[in-house]
């Protein structure tokens, strides 16, 4: 029977049905102490330092459940890191994407917002958002929109995030991107 259920974990990919179990356990505890974070403004929320991780492997957590076999078949090269001012970023970033002043708590999922506090509080690693240009020279997430609410509003000076490097010409055109 265990053999079995290794067998399913690995399907969802899990290495076994221990880490499944692990990482559920682990699920439910971000998600009950991020209950007490629920519409409470950033001054109310735990210091929070970005731990970024922007090693190749992990970039595939820029998406939800993207494994790492899709992703290396969609992106064999990886993303390209960026970074600017998040003041200067927000100008171009499309309305659907921006969180205005209290907007923090209206748009998007709570609990995700909520989860990504108590994440980004205990040091875990996170990887930077993926941007897309569109027209208008406005760009959207692709993926990232909580980590980018939480440093919008515990006002981090600059803002980082992946882009596809077919891209970049399109980005550079209208945006002014520093590229690591």
């Amino acid at each position: 029977m265990d053999e079995m259920d290794d067998e399913l974990a690995q399907v969802f990919g899990y290495e076994s049905t221990e880490h499944y179990r692990r990482e559920t356990e682990e699920r439910e505890r971000v998600f009950n102490k991020s209950r007490d974070f629920y519409n409470k403004p950033p001054e109310e929320w735990p210091a929070i330092k970005f731990n970024w991780d922007y090693r190749l492997e992990s970039q595939r957590f820029c998406f939800d459940g993207l494994t790492q076999s899709d992703f290396e078949k969609m992106y064999p090269d990886g993303l390209v890191l960026g970074h600017m001012p998040l003041k200067e970023f927000d100008k171009y970033l499309c309305h659907y994407s921006r969180r205005d002043g209290d907007e923090l708590w209206e748009l998007g999922c709570q609990s995700k917002l909520a989860k990504m506090i108590v994440y980004l509080s205990e040091g875990n690693p996170i990887t930077p958002p993926v941007i897309k240009p569109i027209e208008n020279n406005e760009v959207i997430f692709q993926g990232g929109h909580h980590r980018y609410a939480v440093a919008k509003a515990i006002e981090n000076e600059e803002v980082l995030f992946y882009a596809y490097r077919e891209h970049i010409p399109k980005l550079n055109q209208f945006m002014n991107i520093l590229w690591a």
